[in-house]
C-alpha cells in the first residue's frame, strides 16, 4: 500500500511541474529567465517648439549705436545779396518738400522764395504778417508753414504761396516764437521762446498740447531757438543760451540733452537754430560759433563734424534742411550752400 501511495505522489508532482511551465519559458533543463525590461528612452525632437510672447509696444525707442557719421562734401551754392528773385537779405529759414523743392525765408525782404533742387528760382510770395520771419516747415502734402517772431503768428500756405490758414497773432498764444517743425503725422511744433515752452498743433491750428522747456535738468534759463523732429517721435530743440540740444518725446517727456559749450568734438561755440534728423537716425546741428555742422545719434552720441574748412567753408550759418535725395542745404550769409554725403 505504501508503494502505491508513493507512486501516486510522484505522478502528481510531475504534473504540477508540467502545468507550471510553458514551451516558451521552459527548457529541458528548467524554466527560462524572464526577459529583462529595457527602459524606454524618449527621443529628442528635431525641433523644439518655442512660445514667443510679443510685448505690447507703448513707446518706440530708436537705437543708433551702429550709425556712423558721414562728413558731407561741398557741392555748390547759389544766391547773393539783393532783392531780385534769387537774391537774399538775411535768409533765415530753409525747408525742402517731398519733391525736392527748396523754400527759403528771405527775412529782410519779407518773402518766401521757392527754388528747384538745383537752385533755379521758381516763385516767391509775401504776406502782411511777415515781419520778423523766424521759421519754416513743410508737411507731407507739401503745404508750407511759417512762424513770425514779430507778428507772433503761424501761417499755412499751399506750395505756390496761397494762404490756407493762420493762427496766433494779437493774442497770448505766442511770445517771440522762433521755430516751427512738422512730424510725419502732420502735427506742428512751435518753439515759443518768450514763454519758454513748445506748443503742439494739428495742421489746421488746433492746439494738442504744450510743455515747458524749463526743468530740473538745467539751472540755466531756457532759450530754445529752432526745432526739428525725427520719424520715431523725437522732438529736438537747440538752446542758444546754454549751447545744448534738448530732446523730448512728441508728448513732451524730456529724454536727454547733448552738446555743451566749447570748441572740441561734440561741443558748440554759439549754437545756431538749425537741426534735422535723417532716416538713418543721424541728427545734424549747425554751430554758428565754430562754423561747422556736427552729427550725433538720436541719443546724443557724437559722430563727426564738417564744413569749417576747405572749399565752401561755412560762415554765418543758421538753418539747414535735408532733401529727399539726401543732400543738405544750409543758409549761410546771403547764399544757400549744398553739401552731399
Amino acid at each position: 500500500m505504501k508503494n502505491i501511495l508513493g507512486l501516486l505522489l510522484l505522478a502528481l508532482a510531475g504534473n504540477l511541474v508540467i502545468l507550471g511551465c510553458s514551451s516558451s519559458l521552459c527548457t529541458s533543463s528548467g524554466p527560462k529567465a524572464l526577459p529583462t525590461s529595457t527602459p524606454t528612452t524618449t527621443p529628442t525632437p528635431k525641433y523644439t517648439a518655442t512660445t514667443t510672447v510679443t510685448p505690447t509696444v507703448t513707446a518706440t525707442v530708436t537705437t543708433t549705436a551702429t550709425v556712423s557719421g558721414i562728413p558731407y562734401v561741398y557741392q555748390t551754392q547759389w544766391g547773393a545779396q539783393g532783392n531780385a528773385p534769387g537774391q537774399f537779405e538775411f535768409p533765415y529759414g530753409i525747408i525742402a518738400d517731398t519733391n525736392g523743392n527748396i523754400f527759403v525765408l528771405d527775412r529782410d525782404n519779407y518773402r518766401v522764395q521757392k527754388f528747384d533742387s538745383s537752385g533755379n528760382f521758381v516763385t516767391q510770395w509775401k504776406s502782411p504778417q511777415f515781419s520778423v520771419m523766424a521759421g519754416i516747415c513743410a508737411d507731407t502734402s507739401n503745404n508750407i508753414y511759417t512762424v513770425d517772431d514779430g507778428s507772433e503768428c503761424v501761417q499755412k500756405f499751399d506750395n505756390s504761396g496761397n494762404t490756407l490758414a493762420q493762427w496766433g497773432g494779437g493774442s497770448t498764444a505766442f511770445s517771440a516764437p522762433r521755430g516751427i517743425a512738422c512730424d510725419s503725422s502732420n502735427n506742428l511744433y512751435v518753439v515759443d521762446t518768450g514763454n519758454q515752452n513748445i506748443q503742439k498743433f494739428n495742421c489746421n491750428g488746433g492746439l494738442i498740447t504744450s510743455w515747458s522747456t524749463q526743468g530740473p535738468w538745467d539751472t540755466v534759463t531756457s532759450n530754445p531757438d529752432g526745432i526739428c523732429t525725427d520719424q520715431w517721435g523725437g522732438v529736438y530743440t537747440p538752446d542758444y543760451n546754454n549751447n545744448y540740444v534738448y530732446k523730448y518725446s512728441n508728448t513732451g517727456t524730456y529724454q536727454c540733452k547733448f552738446g555743451g559749450p566749447g570748441t572740441g568734438p561734440g561741443k558748440f561755440g554759439v549754437l545756431s537754430c538749425g537741426c534735422c534728423v535723417d532716416k538713418k537716425g543721424i541728427c545734424f546741428v549747425t554751430d554758428f560759433g565754430n562754423k561747422r555742422v556736427s552729427e550725433f545719434t538720436t541719443t546724443g552720441s557724437y559722430l563727426c563734424q564738417w564744413g569749417n574748412s576747405g572749399v565752401g567753408a561755412l560762415g554765418n550759418i543758421d538753418y539747414l534742411t535735408l532733401s529727399p535725395s539726401g543732400n543738405i542745404y544750409i543758409v549761410d550769409t546771403n547764399t544757400v550752400k549744398v553739401f552731399a554725403p
